[in-house]
């Protein structure tokens, strides 16, 4: 593996704070896999300022990593002043599209390569002439993962919040379904102690949720997606995860799943093993880490 000098990881610190969040996990991954960053947060995206082309120059920063959701006029503009004043290479992940895709015009056409969640969207930025790939979502498993000693005494459980479909599982489940919403740090016992992690995804979009919750050992039941999405080429319906459609096909897989609990185990099995064998922190910052060394072999 090549060593490209350094780089330099931009993201927003809502908490301003050392704690996890999705991408100091990440970068705490790059880390791991012997890359040499120098993290960089901001707090407000509405009074950004990064670093100047002197300390860029100084840290031999060759790549600049920049992780945010949604619309920043300030960092659009330290970016461009970047892009003028150096030769860096900027990747941009654009955080939770679909739903953003109308933010980030600006950011991906100042971007060397954009790291975008969504299949649909990755194919927008292609026709754009951008230099765009499909990064899926990932678990951090230094904060997802099964907890042995933690008993699946709960049989649905979701950390939703009060969206769609939630008072409609409560009515028919009553004690049977946990609707509890609580800290990343949390969720791994959270998830441990649930047989069936229910998601409902309302932007049509592939959810984080479902490879967290895979990485802890439970069956995920999430609403079927459109085919663009290409979910089914991640997780495969009655092998890996159970999709529902409505309220009718919902209760069918509820009643399913609730006679026939060995399948709801198999299903939490091979979405585990799925999800870390492919979709993990680890995982993305290697693919990561291959398509820069490339994207600089190729300028040689």
């Amino acid at each position: 593996m090549i060593q490209i000098s350094n780089w330099l990881f931009i993201y927003e610190d809502k908490n301003n704070s050392q704690n996890w969040s999705t991408p100091s996990g990440f970068g705490k991954a790059l880390k791991e896999l012997n890359t040499s960053i120098i993290e960089y947060t901001f707090s407000n995206p509405n009074n950004v300022t990064l670093p100047n082309k002197e300390f860029i120059d100084e840290n031999n920063i060759s790549v600049l990593l920049v992780f945010f959701a949604g619309k920043s006029l300030s960092l659009e503009n330290e970016l461009k002043r970047i892009k003028r004043e150096t030769n860096i290479l900027l990747i941009n992940e654009l955080g939770d599209e679909p739903q953003t895709l109308i933010k980030n015009d600006i950011r991906a056409e100042i971007s060397d390569l954009i790291l975008t969640p969504d299949y649909i969207c990755n194919l927008y930025w292609r026709n754009q002439g951008y230099n765009s790939i499909w990064f899926n979502h990932w678990a951090d498993t230094n904060i997802f993962y099964e907890i042995p000693n933690i008993p699946k005494n709960r049989f649905l459980i979701s950390t939703m919040g009060r969206r769609k479909y939630n008072l409609f599982l409560k009515f028919f489940l009553g004690n049977n379904f946990t609707n509890l919403r609580c800290t990343p740090e949390k969720n791994a016992a959270f998830y441990s102690s649930g047989k069936v992690v229910f998601q409902y995804a309302r932007w049509n979009e592939i959810t984080r949720r479902i490879f967290e919750a895979a990485a802890c050992n439970c069956c995920v039941l999430t609403n079927k997606l459109p085919p663009h999405t290409m979910i089914e080429t991640l997780f495969v319906h009655n092998v890996s995860i159970i999709y529902y459609e409505g309220p009718f096909g919902l209760l069918k897989q509820l009643i399913r799943l609730k006679l026939r609990p060995n399948l709801a185990k198999q299903i939490a099995n091979n979405g585990r093993n799925l999800v870390l064998k492919n979709h993990t922190q680890l995982k993305r910052a290697e693919t990561l880490i291959d398509i820069v060394n490339d994207m600089f072999i190729k300028k040689r």
